[in-house]
């Protein structure tokens, strides 16, 4: 039997490098080798079990890059050692979301590490219908960071900003950052709010017009002074806490939009309903992508898209929980961690 090496979460605050099967691609999947895989804030939290859709035991990781190592029978699209990016899919194809084209919505979705092993191994199983070719001018480093990229572009498509809308995006992490990007292609005014300050200074390079630090300026003051006393007319929550979800409806204007990027994992976080209501605001919340993975790869090919500006840290597979638990308790510095077994060096 055929084995690999893989990141197996196996409960609470433990993860370990373990000698697993190598996994036999079936009818229409492929077996990737991946060569690169980044660190997601869902990995996070299925290492601290407040995820639902992870359960232990469970290899994490959903975002990579890899060559193709294996093909499954009826895959005809694809040849071993073709370079290609995961989108980490499983869908049935069948249910009214699917045929809709939505298959994102799926009844009966499963995501690579969360539902299905992960890609923090040597080798991952994909369905075919979900790989993509790696663009040759992309490394594998840049292009596992698609995943977030399609899922940035899906919550900025979903907001159908106009050319001179003002967009707020509250947290720079790696979707804020990148929605910074996507934004600013539409034309947006785009102020990031965020607390530390080495991603607001890179905001700004990214295309921000205002960088505002919470700790230290009144962020609903800023807005109403840009707006005439107005609001945004978006407000994304990209940071995941009740805090932040309760303040964009007091940054929003009248008949805005608040998209909810972030999760606090809690099922009954303050909001402000009456002003929704009163205020005819519309909200948004969004599930990973959907088409958006070849826009994605696009854009990111042509550099449009930058994500080699927020790879902080590039470790090897033995020191995933390390990278783990570097992320849970962010500080200066950390970013954006890449799994990848060349990694030489913690920092990019």
């Amino acid at each position: 039997m055929r084995t690999m090496r893989a990141a197996v979460c196996t409960g609470r605050e433990r993860i370990g490098i373990e000698e697993v099967p190598r996994p036999v691609p079936q009818a229409g999947q492929v077996l990737v080798e991946v060569k690169a895989c980044g660190l997601c804030g869902s990995d996070v939290d299925g290492y601290l079990g407040h995820h639902p859709m992870i359960e232990w035991p469970i290899i994490l990781g959903h975002e990579c890059s890899g060559v193709v190592a294996e093909l499954g029978s009826g895959v005809d699209d694809w040849r071993v050692g073709e370079d290609v990016v995961v989108e980490p899919f499983f869908t049935c194809g069948t249910c009214p979301a699917c045929r809709r084209g939505r298959y994102n919505l799926c009844r009966d979705l499963k995501l690579i590490g969360h539902q299905v092993a992960g890609s923090l191994a040597d080798y991952v199983i994909a369905d075919a219908r979900f790989l993509h070719h790696k663009p040759c001018n992309l490394s594998f480093e840049e292009a596992a960071l698609a995943e977030p990229v399609s899922c940035s572009l899906h919550a900025i498509e979903r907001c159908h900003l106009k050319s001179g809308d003002l967009v707020v995006i509250l947290g720079c992490g790696t979707v804020g950052s990148l929605a910074v990007q996507f934004a600013s292609i539409k034309g947006a005014e785009v102020m990031v709010v965020d607390v530390e300050d080495f991603k607001l200074d890179l905001a700004a390079q990214l295309g921000a017009d205002h960088v505002v630090n919470p700790t230290r300026d009144d962020v609903r003051k800023r807005v109403m002074e840009l707006t005439d006393g107005i609001g945004a007319d978006c407000v994304l929550e990209a940071v995941g806490r009740p805090d932040t979800l309760a303040s964009t409806v007091d940054l929003v204007k009248r008949g805005g939009t608040i998209m909810l990027m972030g999760w606090s994992g809690s099922e009954t976080d303050s909001f402000g309903l009456t002003k929704v209501t009163l205020n005819e605001l519309t909200v948004l919340g969004t599930l990973c992508y959907c088409w958006d993975f070849p826009v994605a790869l696009k854009l990111m090919s042509r550099g449009k898209i930058k994500v080699a500006p927020i790879i902080s840290h590039r470790l090897p597979l033995a020191r995933v929980e390390e990278g783990v638990n570097m992320l849970r308790q962010g500080g200066a510095g950390v970013w954006k961690i890449i799994i990848a077994e060349e990694a030489s060096t913690d920092r990019a």
